[in-house]
């Protein structure tokens, strides 16, 4: 068993509802802690010699905090059941429609991108959600390096390398090494807000952190930086959840 496997799982009730509580083990935790992860699943991770006891008398202290924060997590829903209820997707500045489409003759996925609509043919018998997801990354790992370039050039600053991936929690980050990586669920964002989370990791090429010179630089880039960033806070409680399996 790894260190990072669960140990245990609770159902927490509070009501007519329940949460379920997985309690992992995790070798980079230095103490115990606790994850919302959706409306109904959190995570207690534990360190790898920390106790199961200690652990599960931690958990009970903070009963009443995961009652209040699981109520305010929107619930998770399927990538599709989004995208058919949204299905707006920003490869550039002008959004674009997209729909899916099953068919028993197609054995691969066949996008077919126009001004106004992304049309996407899968196979009848894919597994919709990974399949989704797959194409979700393809569409991000081409067209958002190209967004990130335009936004680098127009404030003149230059990076080494940009990664596209299916973060949990992040939007962006910006190493040391001046590699910047990507949350594919910028595709999803306005596209004013999706702007913002470019320039915000740019803008660590300048400051690797998130001082007051940072944002003021932020600012000088997106004018009323902050409030984009409340924004953005606002859209990832929902967009967050999807694609998690």
């Amino acid at each position: 068993m790894s260190e990072d496997d669960v140990v245990e799982s609770n159902t927490l009730s509070f009501g007519d509802r329940e949460v379920i509580c997985l309690i992992k083990r995790n070798r980079r935790a230095r103490r115990i802690s606790l994850r919302i992860n959706t409306h109904n699943q959190v995570v207690l991770n534990v360190p790898s010699r920390g106790s199961i006891f200690e652990a599960k008398k931690f958990l009970a202290s903070r009963i009443d905090w995961i009652r209040k924060k699981t109520a305010g997590m929107p619930e998770q829903v399927d990538l599709i059941e989004f995208l058919e209820r949204k299905p707006l997707v920003f490869l550039d500045h002008h959004p674009r429609n997209i729909i899916f489409d099953f068919s028993e003759s197609r054995k691969k996925i066949i996008p077919q991108i126009t001004a106004d609509l992304i049309e996407v043919t899968l196979p009848s018998d894919a597994n919709k959600e990974s399949t989704i997801l797959s194409f979700m990354l393809q569409l991000a790992r081409v067209y958002l390096p190209s967004r990130l370039d335009r936004c680098a050039e127009n404030v003149g600053v230059t990076y080494k390398k940009v990664r596209v991936g299916n973060q949990k929690s992040r939007w962006g980050s910006c190493s040391s090494q001046r590699v910047i990586s990507l949350n594919w669920r910028i595709l999803l964002l306005d596209y004013t807000v999706g702007e913002y989370v470019l320039y915000h990791e740019l803008a660590h090429l300048r400051h690797m952190n998130h001082s007051s010179k940072y944002w003021k630089l932020l600012e000088e880039w997106v004018p009323g930086a902050k409030m984009v960033d409340r924004e953005l806070s606002a859209a990832g409680r929902e967009l967050m959840l999807l694609a998690r399996a």
